[in-house]
């Protein structure tokens, strides 16, 4: 894993392009729901989808003690050509206990049901319909612990049809229940989605790893200890961030803005997945594989971070400029006050594409109190950037809170794996973050502007003009690698 090919930026443009297809389709996919969702339901009901869904990411958060990301870093250290018994024997300890994780969120949908459903509704009424979404919490474990023992175990393409059959699934389904349904169908919607996601991941990974569990034995437990050791702290950092999104949908004043501030944000998180995809998937595991070479160490992390800026910088200046005419194509005129929350959060997409590769080296490195205390420092500063700004300036402000703290978060990120993992930032890179994000400020100014020819005449120049770099950039960096 630590020739030269495996770092290279042909490797990396391989599996950006192969999980960037994906999530193209899968992008294609979403927006046609939420197209649906938006048409059928309206802001009310996106607002509802997203606090249910929120509910269930809480649940998820409390419960999976970060076994996904535990089990791709155990399994990415262990040569699955060579031994294949011990694959075998962690895909048995993962599969028992994500079982056990999943009769755990039970207890927990319940327990919300009967002591928490006023942090997510603020009417003070008993809401019954959270009791319904138990189904799809006991399911979502399983789910996770099956693509956790792909991605660890290498096995990239077929996570992707996974993905790719799953969002078509999903949208076709969704549609279906919300057209016969409207809203009642919002909760059997949800359920059925995260049902086909198990189906499916089961199906696919059970063809390489036939389904073993083995709940009564000692040694299975015992081998779950050290993914419980390292999962703990990184479980704490999902609740944190499950929390710091109930908290931002309370200081949001209505359902509708909720559902304004999901949908803004989801298109966000669409668009972003092009890039970002590859980087829990193939860029993690590699990472983990050579994270105690300080020089492969260094070279990958650049890289990663070179290529996925590259990329991003000319797509998010794209995305920026289309969102008034994106918004009337996938949503509706109700929507339309989401785009400003886009518009100011363009350098927030950006430093997300060179904030995750630097996320990913503490626990790549196995210190996942590490990764805990950098998101807990991120979460409290987007919760006071949100809260400060939102009041002054509702969904407009949001959008800068995320930009600004989008920033602050690449530079703390970069200070700390300087001193503590002496994985450095190549000034290469910082010249170009630089130059990427005042290229991106100026496409949020421009879109402020009511001149259309000003906005679209010079946004769409230094567009082209960026991809085009971006284009020979990667081009004579592929070529001096051969």
């Amino acid at each position: 894993m630590k020739n030269k090919g495996y770092t290279s930026i042909r490797h990396i443009l391989k599996y950006i392009s192969l999980f960037g297809s994906v999530e193209i389709l899968k992008i294609l996919a979403n927006l046609t729901r939420g197209k649906v969702t938006a048409i059928l339901l309206g802001p009310l009901g996106a607002g509802l989808i997203a606090i249910y869904q929120n509910i269930l990411e809480v649940i998820r958060s409390c419960t999976n003690i970060g076994l996904e990301t535990a089990s791709i870093q155990q399994l990415s250290e262990i040569d699955t050509d060579a031994q294949k018994a011990e694959v075998t024997l962690m895909a048995k300890v993962i599969r028992t206990w994500s079982l056990a994780m999943s009769f755990l969120n039970l207890i927990a949908c319940i327990a919300i049901f009967l002591y928490a459903g006023n942090i997510f509704f603020k009417d003070y009424q008993p809401h019954r319909e959270i009791l319904m979404l138990t189904p799809a919490a006991f399911l979502i474990p399983i789910a996770i612990g099956e693509c956790a023992i792909l991605k660890g175990t290498h096995k990239l393409k077929r996570v992707a049809t996974v993905e790719l059959i799953g969002a078509i699934t999903t949208v076709l389904t969704t549609t279906i229940i919300y057209l016969t349904l409207g809203l009642q169908g919002i909760i059997p919607g949800i359920t059925i989605c995260f049902a086909i996601e198990a189906v499916l991941h089961l199906y696919f990974c059970t063809k390489v790893y036939p389904y073993q569990i083995a709940p009564f034995s000692k040694e299975i437990w015992k081998r779950g200890i050290p993914l419980l050791k390292f999962g703990i702290p990184y479980a704490v950092t999902a609740i944190m961030g499950a929390i710091t999104t109930t908290i931002l949908y309370s200081i949001i004043t209505s359902t509708e803005e909720v559902g304004l501030y999901k949908a803004g944000y989801s298109l966000i998180m669409y668009y972003l997945g092009v890039i970002l995809s590859s980087n829990a998937t193939d860029y993690f595991p590699r990472l983990t594989s050579v994270c105690h070479d300080e020089f492969q160490r260094n070279l990958t992390v650049n890289k990663q971070i070179h290529v996925s800026l590259t990329i991003t910088t000319p797509i998010v200046m794209l995305f920026i400029l289309a969102l008034p005419l994106t918004t009337h194509i996938l949503y509706t005129p109700e929507f339309l006050p989401m785009s400003i929350l886009c518009t100011m959060a363009g350098l927030f997409q950006l430093h997300r594409s060179i904030s995750l590769p630097l996320e990913y080296v503490s626990l790549a490195h196995g210190h996942s109190w590490m990764f805990l205390c950098l998101e807990c420092i991120y979460n409290m500063l987007t919760i006071i950037a949100s809260y400060y700004l939102y009041h002054h300036w509702g969904l407009y402000g949001i959008g800068l809170a995320l930009s600004l703290v989008g920033i602050i978060n690449t530079i703390i990120l970069g200070i700390i794996n300087h001193y503590y993992y002496h994985t450095t930032i190549s000034s290469r890179n910082w010249t170009s973050i630089i130059c990427a994000s005042g290229i991106i400020f100026v496409i949020m100014l421009l879109c402020q502007s009511h001149n259309t020819t000003l906005r679209y005449g010079i946004g769409i120049a230094l567009t082209l003009a960026t991809a085009i770099y971006s284009y020979h950039t990667l081009s004579r960096g592929i070529k001096n690698e051969e």
